[in-house]
């Protein structure tokens, strides 16, 4: 039988939507202090918003009759007619947040109406309204939500950890500051300041005051105009790139979104400027008409919908690699593909077959010995005139042999091994030449005894002679300091400290121990987490996650040049002793095997 739902089971419903963590409380109160028309907006937490979330603004305010009116849904003064969703350039307009915060939680509410001469106090519960009286106050609004979820144990207890919560709000309130630069901002948490933010003069300021001041070599400005949209904003030094993802925003109208379909049209003006795997700062704001984009297609109005999506698209990789190309960013040779490498025509060295016995390595299944062992020795060139008429002589010069691509890594015999262009190690099998990517070898390396050591419970930190300091924004710092013993366990010794800086102490093996290293580092290990979401290394599929990011930035970390020889033969011969040689964690291949017909195919 169908039947009407209660108000109070319908709110709890609206709620659900609206209200998913405290993190949502934030963001919706903030932005109503926003519309109010605040130049002053101050939000302080305790416990992570779980005990108390406060905004106090200096805004319009309302009369004591709106500040009733206001927790009854669809309440709102946006929108008179359907005309106006077709406008919408404020933040709340469907009149959902206060009516689902008082759903689940107790909330008291004083206002005071610019030019009024006293305000009033209402508070409200899930049960409805318990009072409201006049009241002494300042103009502007001042909103108190306690005790979130108090009346549902069950979606209390979905909250995460402290850390993890105020990452969230720390989040929400970045979107609101960046794309509200006139406006002062101010949050605190238990008492203290995380972020205490001055009216900014220009978006760069704002940014710069929530990022830190190191981030202002990499800002490069963006801006073009078109009658689809106009694009501003700011986008990062590709230089600077980095593996955690994070400072990353797109606005429409002022509105913070996301939008994977526009991450790859910016991506697309990176490419082959930065490295697999890294991300490159940007601060992208979308101006259009309203008309001409969506706000209302998700509860949290995060995602939106464009009319002209295709050719934003386009216009957006434009103006990027347009800002990219005023600061002279030349893209780089990509050598990470699985086809032959050209190589250049021999011109001073002759081979000849070397009669030296074989060596060998443990080849997990592989024989690398040869029969009659092929060793690549340079030898007398014959005279130039014999050999070779002037031009040809010339171009031999010119090319200067192999010796600049190969370079011996001063092993003889069969197991000899030659290094190309820093980033193969190249040694001969029975069925042919042996191939290896020295990267992803190191990588493979590091995964498996990773994994073995976090299986063994052991430490794997390797202390620093002298501990870098590194100061983070707060959102890395509440991740890296949410449970010091499990990054301990990770291999990373790392102490907080006051002011969002930690003390970097010790790093997994592999790893570099200078300024620039450890910050990589650091970024490598904030980007593993934020992506698991968890710490719990027990954890399915966790583990193995954090093990293979780490071992990827330890691999680029530690690469350092060319190989002797003796750490060219340990390498290959660690690969071989894994339990999954043939690929990396990342499912690329870690070697080739050239036979002979392939070399006959190539010349």
């Amino acid at each position: 039988m169908l039947k009407i739902l209660p108000p109070n089971i319908s709110n709890l419903i609206a709620a659900g939507e609206v209200v998913q963590r405290p993190a949502s409380v934030v963001k919706e109160l903030v932005e109503n202090s926003v519309d109010a028309g605040a130049s002053s907006i101050t939000v302080l937490i305790e416990d992570a918003g779980k005990t108390l979330i406060q905004v106090i603004d200096d805004g319009c305010g309302m009369t004591p009759e709106e500040a009733r009116l206001c927790f009854e849904r669809h309440a709102t003064s946006k929108i008179s007619d359907a005309a106006d969703l077709s406008s919408i350039v404020t933040y709340g307009f469907r009149g959902e947040a206060l009516p689902s915060v008082a759903a689940v939680a107790e909330v008291t509410l004083r206002t005071r109406k610019r030019g009024t001469e006293t305000g009033s106090e209402t508070v409200m519960t899930p049960s409805g309204l318990v009072s409201q009286e006049e009241a002494a106050m300042p103009e502007g609004t001042n909103i108190a939500v306690r005790n979130i979820f108090y009346s549902l144990p069950a979606r209390r207890k979905f909250l995460k950890s402290d850390n993890t919560e105020m990452r969230q709000i720390i989040a929400e309130f970045s979107h609101v500051a960046l794309c509200r630069p006139e406006v002062g901002v101010r949050l605190v948490h238990n008492k203290k300041d995380v972020y205490n933010l001055k009216k900014a003069n220009t978006l760069k300021q704002r940014i710069l005051e929530i990022e830190g001041r190191d981030m202002v070599k990499e800002l490069i400005d963006i801006s073009t105009s078109t009658t689809i949209i106009d694009i501003s904003g700011f986008v990062g030094n590709p230089s600077d790139a980095r593996r955690t993802p994070g400072n990353q925003y797109f606005f429409v109208n002022g509105r913070f979104f996301r939008s994977p379909y526009f991450h790859r049209a910016v991506m697309k003006a990176y490419d082959k400027l930065i490295p697999e795997g890294s991300y490159p700062s940007y601060y992208i704001f979308f101006s259009t008409r309203p008309g001409n984009v969506d706000v209302n297609i998700h509860p949290a109005k995060t995602e939106v919908k464009f009319e002209n999506e295709t050719e934003i698209f386009e216009i957006l990789t434009a103006a990027v690699k347009e800002a990219l190309g005023r600061s002279s960013f030349i893209p780089t040779i990509d050598f990470d593909h699985d086809s032959l490498p050209d190589l250049p025509a021999p011109s001073r060295f002759n081979y000849r077959p070397s009669t030296a016995p074989a060596k060998s390595f443990r080849s997990g299944g592989y024989d690398p010995i040869l029969p009659e062992p092929v060793r690549m020795q340079p030898v007398q060139e014959q005279s130039g005139t014999e050999k070779y008429g002037a031009e040809q002589l010339d171009r031999a010069s010119a090319v200067n042999g192999y010796g600049e691509i190969f370079e011996d890594s001063g092993l003889s015999g069969a197991g000899a091994m030659l290094q190309m262009s820093g980033r193969y190690l190249v040694t001969t099998l029975r069925s042919g030449l042996l191939v290896v990517d020295i990267r992803r070898a190191r990588e493979r390396i590091f995964y498996e005894r990773y994994l073995r050591q976090l299986d063994n419970a052991a430490p794997l930190a390797h202390q620093v002679l002298f501990p870098c300091r590194l100061r983070l924004t707060p959102e890395k710092y509440a991740l890296l300091t949410e449970d010091a013993a499990q990054l301990l366990q990770l291999g990373f010794d790392i102490v907080p400290e006051e002011d969002c800086t930690v003390a970097v102490k010790g790093l997994p093996e592999g790893f570099g121990t200078d300024e620039e290293a450890v910050r990589a580092a650091v970024d490598d290990l904030t980007a593993a987490l934020a992506e698991t979401g968890s710490l719990n290394l027990l954890k399915a599929g966790i583990r193995e996650n954090i093990a293979a990011r780490l071992a990827r930035a330890a691999a680029s970390s530690g690469q350092s040049g060319r190989l002797s020889g003796d750490e060219a033969r340990l390498l290959v011969d660690t690969l071989f002793s894994c339990a999954e040689p043939e690929t990396s964690p990342s499912g690329h291949r870690c070697m080739l095997v050239l036979t002979e017909d392939d070399i006959e195919r190539q010349l």
